[in-house]
């Protein structure tokens, strides 16, 4: 599973939690849970992102200088 579907998943579990009908102690443990996991993902996925290469930017054209502008 790709990191972003993994990232919905989580998101998807966290968002249910509250509602699973579990033992609080248990709840709040999976909340945390999620919580760092979506937050491993997210840092991880932003470092990729940074050390990705950048596309270079063309340059910009210049006119040629032996031509009127006339």
């Amino acid at each position: 599973m790709s990191r972003t579907g993994t990232l919905i998943l989580l998101g998807v579990l966290t968002m249910l939690t509250p509602f699973s009908g579990l033992p609080i102690a248990f709840r709040t443990f999976l909340s945390v849970l999620f919580g760092a996991l979506v937050l491993a993902i997210g840092l991880s996925m932003r470092a990729k992102e940074s050390r990705a290469p950048q596309t270079p930017v063309p340059p910009v054209a210049t006119p040629p200088t032996d031509v009127s502008p006339i």
